[in-house]
């Protein structure tokens, strides 16, 4: 039972690292474009690197 929740802490440490990723990649997307909104393309890229 233990080992569950430590797993799903885990996880949810993970989310919480990917979620400030993809919005530290969106600020840095929005200050590269001059404020235009970012397409799902380029969201999904910013994603990746």
């Amino acid at each position: 039972m233990s080992a569950v929740i430590i797993s799903l802490l885990r996880n949810i440490e993970t989310i919480e690292h990917i979620r400030a990723a993809v919005c530290a990649a969106k600020e840095y997307e929005r200050e590269l474009s001059g404020g235009e909104p970012a397409t799902p393309v380029k969201d999904i890229a910013a994603i990746a690197l």
